[in-house]
């Protein structure tokens, strides 16, 4: 891959994520309950899937007990980490889960870390300390009222589903190690889409076509048919291309992409109120993506002697 095809690929799957917070912000208020939008979510990312399997996505050939692993994976990736993310979103701002997103990272650390129990390296600790800061910022707990108790209730939804989110990952890349890892985020998709019926169903039965606004619908085929199925062929492409560096930087700028697009967003109308891009937010995001980044930096060789 040319290195202008690289930072195309980069540059389109940051701005397509940060999309996805953005867009799926009407989605999430607009449909009455979060188990409604991740149904609608989860089966349309479920179809389109399966129609791309045999081409973009190859078959699957998991052995009978992997197949069993895939099923907890689903449960984790729809049922768990996209409900809470829907839920969280009803309450918060886009630039928020951006941001709370990109402690991937660090979670995966510190849960990567309690399972094998062997401490992280100092230098570690002291980005998991950053970001935890950066958090800390973000939620504002000295402050007080309405609108800072919404955005907080938002955030601490979001924040289980990074713990879930880092979950997934940790298991799924052992999967992946085997198999494409495109198989296997495709078919979690599939039994994540099926896990989710006897709760989603009802509530999606439910809903009034004509009470959904047009923002909320393409809200909703922007969770399906980009982020749960474009953006996932993208960044498998991405990491069979690119080098690690070059990809945590393109996960990294997310948070500041969507805060920007929200805030271009809200100047026309697209977004409705206050976005809380105020300084507190910027310095928290600076906390978060220090520490990001010393998580993700490898320790220097030992000098020769």
């Amino acid at each position: 891959m040319t290195a202008a095809r690289s930072y195309l690929f980069m540059a389109l799957h940051v701005a397509l994520a940060a999309g996805t917070y953005v867009f799926a912000k009407a989605a999430a208020v607009d449909f009455p309950d979060a188990a409604s939008l991740t149904m609608a979510r989860a089966g349309l990312a479920a179809v389109l899937v399966l129609l791309l399997t045999g081409s973009a996505i190859p078959r699957p050939r998991f052995k009978p007990q992997e197949w069993l692993r895939i099923a907890g994976l689903g449960a984790l990736l729809v049922p768990l980490n996209q409900y809470v993310f829907v839920r969280g979103l009803r309450d918060t701002v886009p630039s928020h889960p951006a941001l709370l997103y990109a402690l991937t990272p660090v979670v995966v650390l510190v849960l990567t870390a309690a399972l094998e129990r062997r401490p992280p390296a100092r230098s570690r600790w002291v980005g998991v300390l950053a970001a935890l800061a950066g958090v800390l910022a973000l939620l504002r707990p000295w402050e007080a009222g309405p609108e800072v108790a919404t955005l907080r209730r938002g955030d601490l939804w979001i924040g289980i589903g990074v713990v879930v989110w880092a979950a997934y990952t940790i298991a799924a890349g052992r999967l992946a190690r085997r198999h494409d890892a495109r198989v296997v985020t495709a078919w979690a998709l599939v039994f994540g889409a099926v896990f989710t019926l006897p709760f989603g169903l009802p509530a999606l039965l439910a809903v009034d076509p004509a009470s959904i606004s047009l923002r909320a619908w393409l809200g909703l085929v922007w969770l399906a048919a980009v982020t749960s199925t474009a953006m996932m062929l993208l960044w498998n492409a991405m990491l069979a291309h690119l080098e690690p560096v070059q990809v945590a930087i393109c996960a990294n700028a997310q948070p500041v992409v969507t805060a920007l697009l929200a805030a271009a967003l809200a100047s026309v109308g697209w977004l409705r109120g206050d976005q809380d891009l105020g300084p507190l937010f910027w310095f928290g995001t600076a906390l978060v993506l220090a520490g990001v980044w010393v998580v993700q930096r490898r320790p220097r060789a030992a000098h020769p002697l």
